[in-house]
């Protein structure tokens, strides 16, 4: 079964041909505002041209990796942008993250050169440590700047096992975020930025809203402080945001609706998207459109999306919906890689431009099957298929099941490996309001599922562990689970 967006649409060679049209010396326009300070399109433009040129006299070259260490600020938009500028690839490094997982990525990126945000200490190691303050203060801008082939790289993070590193080439993040303004089509006028550099969906808004033209705001260097998202939003008059779900369910629970009024679009990705934050979301903000998008680091981001209905909030899966423009999703067996029948689960073979070393797919270990409708739905990786009494299923159609119950706000599965091959299932809550009833939460799931899949255990949580970018941490899960 294969599945094609709509025809390829032309995209530049390079990512900085969709931005520097607005980055024009005196441009007025504001392009990025946070909690300290405010840039104009025209002064990005000079910051930008000013790290190149600084980053090119310290002997950077074409496709060089050099680190970014920045907080989610505003000097990080003008370090990511400059070294692009240069040239070379960013490799960005949260400096609100732990130190040894800084450490971590800063050795693995081969990065010779680590551009640090003013106020940021540095971090020994064999590479140079420069001020990105007094970078922009020793030069002046020299020329629009080079082009390099490489966009940025980033590590694909997980429960176990090595980070890997993935780059992505100019013209992949190019082709992805022409498809977002051909897809999302209006001008971006204020961008809620709640996505720590260190993970790709920061690069959804960064580039999204410089090639609109419009504001990037960055509510805080904390994307989980939802405080400082609702004061931003109403202050800024914000028409954009993207969160992982289960952070935006969380601001959905706590915001005053009166904040969020501005908001045109959501986007939620990097998780499943749940029915019940469908419903959620549009009994709270009704004439904001809701997008559930899907798609690997290494595809650039994006290939897929849906645009949600109340419907979807009454349903027991929220589709992933239609490729994006030129991507085709082949869904394919595990064992031959030939195409299954139409309405079968298969996994996930991703091909375009936006595919990130060239190749002409990319398989992505994700599980998929296409409805009646048209509308590919999602159904768990293929290292989270369960095998449980002799019945296989997914850990998500688990926890979807969970979720669907009243009383929850929240609801996600810790693994144990309780020896001769089996697995025990235990069930983490968060209530709604009062204290759940287990046992009643039991007798639901043994309704809906085989009686194999149903948790042994219920703990219940004031919040489920999520890692920095607000996905949820699947390893403190399964850590926890052993600890219960």
């Amino acid at each position: 079964m294969t599945t094609t967006g709509s025809p390829a649409l032309p995209y530049p060679d390079h990512i900085l041909d969709l931005l520097e049209p607005h980055l024009r010396p005196g441009s007025t326009g504001t392009a990025v505002v946070d909690s300290m300070t405010s840039l104009t399109y025209g002064e990005l433009d000079e910051l930008t041209r000013r790290v190149a040129t600084g980053l090119r006299r310290r002997g950077v070259v074409e496709g060089e990796p050099v680190v970014v260490r920045a907080r989610l600020s505003g000097w990080a938009v003008v370090a990511l942008l400059g070294v692009l500028r240069a040239g070379a690839r960013y490799v960005p490094v949260d400096a609100a993250f732990p130190v040894e997982r800084q450490r971590l990525t800063l050795r693995q990126s081969g990065a010779a050169l680590a551009l640090v945000e003013p106020g940021v200490e540095p971090m020994a190691g064999p590479w140079r440590a420069v001020d990105l303050g007094a970078l922009v203060d020793s030069v002046q801008a020299a020329g629009p700047g080079w082009r390099g082939p490489a966009a940025y790289t980033y590590f694909t993070s997980g429960t176990t096992g090595e980070p890997k590193a993935v780059t992505v080439p100019t013209p992949a993040l190019a082709y992805s975020t022409a498809a977002r303004l051909a897809y999302y089509q209006g001008r971006v006028d204020g961008f809620l930025l709640c996505s720590s550099i260190s993970f790709d969906s920061s690069v959804a808004g960064i580039f999204w809203t410089l090639a609109s033209g419009g504001r990037l705001v960055i509510p805080s260097d904390r994307p989980s402080n939802l405080v400082a998202v609702q004061r931003a939003a109403a202050r800024h008059h914000a028409t954009h945001l993207l969160m992982v779900p289960s952070l935006y369910a969380v601001l959905l629970r706590s915001a005053d609706p009166t904040c969020l009024a501005s908001l045109d679009t959501v986007v939620v990705a990097g998780e499943v998207c749940p029915p019940a934050l469908v419903a959620r979301h549009f009994a709270v903000l009704p004439d904001t459109a809701l997008h559930n998008e899907y798609g690997p680091t290494e595809c650039t981001v994006w290939s897929t999306v849906h645009r949600c209905t109340a419907a979807d909030g009454a349903t027991s899966t929220v589709p992933i919906g239609t490729p994006i423009p030129g991507t085709t999703v082949s869904l394919r067996s595990r064992t031959t890689g030939e195409p299954v029948p139409a309405g079968e689960v298969g996994e996930m073979w991703i091909g375009g431009p936006g595919v990130a070393d060239g190749a002409d797919h990319h398989r992505t270990g994700d599980l998929a099957s296409v409805g009646p409708d048209g509308l590919l739905r999602f159904h768990g990786r293929v290292d989270d298929q369960l095998k449980l009494g002799g019945v296989r299923i997914a850990l998500t159609e688990i926890e979807r099941a969970l979720t669907d119950y009243a009383g929850l706000a929240e609801g996600a599965l810790g693994r144990v490996a309780t020896g001769g091959g089996r697995i025990e299932l235990v069930a983490f809550v968060v209530a709604a309001g009062e204290l759940p009833d287990t046992r009643a939460i039991r007798a639901f799931l043994l309704a809906r599922l085989p009686a194999v899949a149903v948790p042994t255990r219920y703990v219940v949580l004031d919040r489920l562990p999520t890692q920095p970018n607000g996905k949820l941490d699947r390893g403190a899960l399964d850590r926890l689970a052993s600890a219960a």
